[in-house]
């Protein structure tokens, strides 16, 4: 039988982000020394006490079906976390699963979702899969939300509005003002938001506020979270979605037919990270605070214009300058053996931007910058 992408994805796009990891693991595969800046994941090990907690709970039974809504055990704890009730929170296979949940739960065939452009290129792509029409609305200069623009997108299709802070790719975190008037525009049109906060505990200058200070969860607020960045936990698949019960209910229903529920065994180790591992949580953000540093300092040098990113681990660089004709981040990749993800992945409006990753070590960073100052001449 000949196969026949289904029209639901042909449109769909791959990931920018592992795309650029896949042509410079590639590379390496071939010898190639390539200095890698590309992929949001951090360089830390898992915590131990996270890795033995998940290998106690399988010496303990936890390695049995677990309820779609997942442990009770761990829901507790994270609704405690955020003074919320165990009916307000679903776990799920990693953050990216719980966006897809909520966009399938509150979706019709042909809602708009509003998205702030940089942005994370899988919002685009689920909105799509969840039957939505995704509808992107570039920040200002420094990357924050522009009301006004905001406002002109919304009309009686607009559902949802998607929210990222602090931000994948820019790093910018969004002020108290910014989050506050969001948030009220979002209840005077009557939109969910849909805030992904998997940066949160990665912040190196002013203060990360939560859009759950100015919007309740049965006021269409749904907030995702998970372990991957914090706690080095990328390969755990471990996120979860705080939002009203019925919500909750609904993708607790999507889950029980596909995924059934996150590892079993995962989730009592997520307890731990929650209870136990502060500690390292603060030595990893010290250390990115430090790789930031270096980078600021070495961008300064050269005299590159950026916008500092007070959050996640990323700088988002326009290099049109140096750059003419050809996708920045190709280039970079075969001139300076340096893999960075491509602007485009993040908005049909930044071809001349790449995303440059934290997420290594200093002497790749370091090496790294040096090899992308030298293919530019500068």
């Amino acid at each position: 039988m000949r196969y026949t992408v289904p029209s639901r994805l042909l449109e769909l796009e791959e990931s920018a982000t592992l795309k650029a990891s896949e042509k410079a693991n590639e590379m390496i595969a071939k010898g190639i020394n390539v200095y890698k800046l590309d992929v949001g994941e951090p360089d830390f090990s898992t915590p131990k006490k996270i890795i033995d907690a998940a290998y106690n709970a399988m010496l303990n039974g936890y390695t049995h079906y677990a309820s779609s809504a997942g442990v009770i055990q761990l829901r507790e704890t994270i609704a405690e976390k955020y003074s919320v009730n165990v009916s307000n929170v679903i776990v799920t296979p990693g953050s990216k699963q719980g966006i897809f949940y909520a966009l399938y739960a509150i979706l019709n065939p042909g809602d708009e979702v509003l998205i702030l452009n940089p942005s994370w290129s899988s919002y685009k792509q689920i909105i799509k899969l969840a039957g939505g029409v995704p509808v992107e609305i570039d920040t200002d200069d420094n990357f924050e939300p522009d009301l006004e623009r905001i406002k002109n997108k919304i009309n009686k299709k607009t559902k949802a509005i998607i929210v990222n802070s602090p931000n994948n790719p820019t790093g910018a975190v969004y002020s108290d003002r910014t989050v506050k008037e969001l948030s009220e525009l979002a209840k005077e049109k009557g939109l969910f938001v849909l805030s992904d906060e998997i940066y949160d505990r990665l912040v190196y200058e002013g203060n990360f506020v939560s859009f759950r200070k100015y919007i309740n969860y049965d006021e269409g607020l749904i907030l995702i979270n998970g372990f991957s960045k914090a706690y080095a936990m990328t390969g755990w698949r471990l996120g979860y979605a705080i939002a009203s019960p019925e919500i909750i209910k609904q993708m607790a229903k999507i889950q029980g037919h596909t995924a059934t529920s996150p590892a079993t065994f995962t989730q009592i180790a997520a307890i731990t990270a929650l209870k136990e591992c502060e500690e390292d949580v603060k030595s990893m953000v010290k250390e990115f605070s430090e790789r930031r540093k270096i980078i600021i300092e070495l961008l300064d040098e050269k005299g590159i214009k950026y916008v500092k990113p007070n959050g996640a681990f990323y700088f988002f660089i326009d290099l049109g300058k140096y750059i003419k004709g050809t996708d920045p981040a190709e280039f970079l990749l075969e001139k300076a053996r340096v893999s960075v993800t491509s602007g485009l992945g993040f908005g049909d409006n930044y071809p001349t931007y790449i995303r440059i990753s934290y997420a290594a070590s200093r002497e790749t960073i370091i090496s790294g910058l040096n090899s992308i100052f030298n293919a530019i001449g500068i």
